[in-house]
Parts: structure tokens; C-alpha cells; sequence
């Protein structure tokens, strides 16, 4: 996960990173490289999730789940 600071005032929006690290996250974002990253600290207004990103994740999450309890799998 990463996060940016999209409002620039202290807001932190969390990114789930892709696979693959050219592609950036997995809603299609380039991610800030690492030294870029806001750090949370007393300034640090809230926190959320990239709604995109974590419906990504569910998805990606539930068909690995799908696949593993499939009769075929065993």
C-alpha cells in the first residue's frame, strides 16, 4: 500500500500497489515513489481508502477464494 496526499493538506489517500510494479496501483495511479510519501504525523487531517483500488483488491481477493474452494481445485 501507498499513500499520497491528493488535497496537499494533510488528507491521506491509501493506494493498493499493483503486481507489477510498471503499472503502478491497481486503479490505475501512479504511485508517489517511496521518499514522496507523506508521512502521518500530528498535521495529518484523516485517512481513507482509494475506493477503486479496494474494490480491485476485493475481486482479486474473492476469485483466488473462488478458485481455491472449487471442486476442481482439490
Amino acid at each position: 500500500m501507498r499513500a499520497e496526499s491528493p488535497d496537499g493538506l494533510g488528507e491521506l489517500l491509501w493506494h493498493v500497489l499493483a503486481k507489477e510494479p510498471s503499472s503502478g496501483t491497481l486503479c490505475g495511479r501512479l504511485a508517489p515513489p517511496p521518499p514522496a510519501v507523506p508521512a502521518i504525523s500530528d498535521g495529518t487531517t484523516g485517512e481513507r481508502y482509494c475506493a477503486p483500488c479496494m474494490t480491485a483488491f476485493r475481486s482479486a481477493v474473492q476469485a483466488h477464494a473462488d478458485n481455491a474452494l472449487s471442486p476442481e481445485a482439490a
